[in-house]
């Protein structure tokens, strides 16, 4: 597995999501019993101050997608609610990665996440691994999987704009039915099709 990495958007840093085989990690969690090795893991950078935030011992959860319209293009969301905690990926909706991660999981009925906290300077960090259920049947954003494809500087320059603004963060609605949103993370993620795009610190 590779390390964590974040995008200088300059002054912030926008956090870097990243789409790992299973197969890939030193060591396979407990949780990802019954998963095939090649299950794609949706990785999130999480800082140590935040751990706290991503406490899942009975906790509730919901995982799915959604369409943004941006100035540069068609966004998809893909978004996952723990409890109180809400954590956005933002992706070019084209995408084939993306889709292929997508397609993945609906054929094993579960998506796998990995949280990576970062441990303080001199520290190894820890990894908090969680499979969840996701939506069966057909979603409305499949309706976008063959769109003309954007310029991959374009979106991308879209998608930090978007994670930079606040908006998300300002605009979020909880999936779950009597539960309040405290926090709401925001993630770029980074695939192949946008390596040319992306100067990254790799921080272990």
């Amino acid at each position: 597995m590779k390390g964590v990495e974040v995008f200088d958007t300059n002054p912030s840093l926008t956090a870097l999501g990243r789409l790992e085989p299973l197969n890939s990690f030193s060591s396979r969690p407990k949780q990802s019993i019954g998963l095939p090795g090649d299950m794609p893991v949706l990785t999130c950078p999480i800082a140590a101050a935040d751990a706290d935030s991503f406490a899942m011992k009975n906790a509730d959860v919901n995982f799915g997608f959604g369409t943004i319209q941006s100035k540069a293009g068609l966004v998809q969301s893909i978004r996952l609610q723990v409890h109180d905690v809400q954590i956005f990926w933002l992706a070019d909706m084209t995408d084939p990665e993306v889709w292929a991660a997508i397609d993945k999981w609906r054929q094993a009925k579960h998506a796998a996440v990995q949280f990576d906290v970062r441990g303080s300077t001199g520290e190894h960090g820890r990894s908090v691994f969680l499979k969840t259920g996701v939506p069966v049947g057909t979603y409305r954003n499949e309706q976008f999987r063959n769109a003309p494809v954007p310029l991959a500087e374009t979106i991308w320059k879209g998608m930090v704009d978007l994670a930079d603004s606040g908006l998300l963060q300002l605009e979020a609605e909880t999936d779950i039915k009597g539960i309040s949103l405290r926090r709401v993370f925001v993630n770029l993620l980074f695939t192949e099709r946008f390596r040319p795009c992306v100067g990254a610190i790799k921080l272990y």
